[in-house]
């Protein structure tokens, strides 16, 4: 698995990596999901991303297929 990267500032999101086009996320609830076939571009902008919430909600959820772990 690719680096974890943490993200304390984030209201929602704990952390996330990814590795071979599989974005993961936990959130602070502690679940975690699995979303597939996620460009790595995408991957980079969540990076990038000011809200990583925010980021997951419009441009992740909803358009790529996921699964809880």
């Amino acid at each position: 698995m690719s680096e974890w990267i943490s993200t304390p500032e984030s209201s929602n999101v704990a952390g996330f990596c990814y590795e071979a086009q599989v974005l993961t996320v936990e959130f602070n609830s502690g679940s975690r999901y699995d979303y597939y076939d996620v460009p790595e571009h995408v991957f980079e902008g969540m990076k990038q991303a000011e809200s990583k919430g925010r980021y997951l909600n419009s441009e992740i959820k909803g358009h790529y297929r996921y699964a809880r772990q």
